[in-house]
């Protein structure tokens, strides 16, 4: 693979690396039309500067769309060149002797485009994303595809998805499943959590006996039915309302795709995701935190509602500031 010499011609605007983009493990820098290739032509290149000097002893090794390992070798440079066609794509990096690794990156591409993203490598720590439950609402009755890509490992999932689930769904959102019915598509992964997903001056900081009220004006701004905000609670709220002083920090929508990718056929309209990370802080930890922006989802046409979260260790996600 060789480097393209346009690519030397590339800037960075400070725009590029907004605050939300610290939570995504890559970043777009430029996607530009190249009239050469033909219609069935798209290009990836994946700028893997972040991966710093001393860890480049290994050979990057990578995969696409869930394939076999390939491997990089840093003599060629700095930048990744990938020929895909276009559409939809999933990325998987590892990097170095400690094998900093990325989460499945999903993409898009149009056709006759190239695209440059910049790749953060980040280190892991392990937690379990518990009971993140999928609801799905067609506005007719509809044969859905259900897969799911953790960053870490499967340990539980019912229905049992085997190679993905394969279900009948309801515009009232039951779900048909080898002839019985469920509310919702349910999964639990040990997971990895990676660094500088949260942002430590934001979120909020609440007593175990606030948490529950908290949330749910949280869910309700989310735009999640009382059902929904029923079944969150009442497996949520019962761990929380134990500890005394708590940090609890939101992941909404696309951001979620760093902790787990969603492969859904027919495609919905709108896919909403609402991760919570929480955990015990000591009772005089108070700072300043900005709160969070709560997106609303949309409900119109087929629409994929998923929650879940994670209890994690104070100092791995608030280390600096404890």
């Amino acid at each position: 693979m060789k480097l393209l010499v346009f690519l030397l011609l590339f800037t960075v605007s400070s725009d590029s690396f907004a605050k939300d983009s610290i939570l995504l493990p890559y970043t777009l820098v430029q996607d530009t039309l190249d009239p050469h290739l033909s219609k069935k032509e798209a290009v990836f290149m994946f700028d893997l500067s972040n991966l710093s000097a001393n860890m480049r002893d290994a050979q990057l090794i990578y995969s696409i769309d869930n394939g076999e390992n390939l491997y990089y070798d840093y003599s060629e440079g700095d930048t990744l060149i990938v020929n895909v066609a276009p559409g939809k794509h999933i990325f998987r990096f590892y990097g170095g002797v400690r094998y900093l690794e990325t989460p499945h990156i999903q993409l898009e591409i149009e056709e006759q485009h190239r695209s440059l993203y910049l790749i953060h490598f980040q280190t892991y720590r392990n937690s379990t994303l518990r009971k993140p439950v999928i609801y799905l609402y067609p506005e007719v009755t509809t044969n859905v595809s259900v897969g799911i890509q953790p960053l870490g490992e499967l340990t539980f999932t019912y229905p049992e998805i085997a190679s993905g689930w394969h279900v009948t769904a309801h515009p009232n959102g039951i779900l048909e499943h080898q002839e019985n019915n469920y509310r919702y598509l349910f999964w639990e992964a040990d997971q990895v959590v990676p660094e500088g997903i949260v942002d430590p001056t934001q979120g909020a900081i609440v007593s175990g006996n606030a948490a529950t009220a908290y949330l749910e004006q949280q869910l309700t701004a989310f735009g999640m039915t009382a059902a929904e905000r029923a079944d969150f609670l009442t497996y949520w709220g019962p761990q929380m309302q134990t500890k005394t002083n708590l940090y609890i920090y939101l992941l909404f929508n696309e951001v979620c795709n760093t902790l787990a990718s969603l492969e859904i056929s027919p495609e919905p309209a709108e896919i909403a995701r609402f991760y919570v990370i929480w955990t015990e802080v000591p009772e005089n930890y108070n700072p300043h935190l900005e709160p969070q922006k709560v997106p609303t989802m949309n409900r119109e046409g087929f629409t994929v509602l998923e929650w879940g979260g994670i209890e994690v260790e104070a100092e791995s996600i608030l280390s600096e500031e404890l």
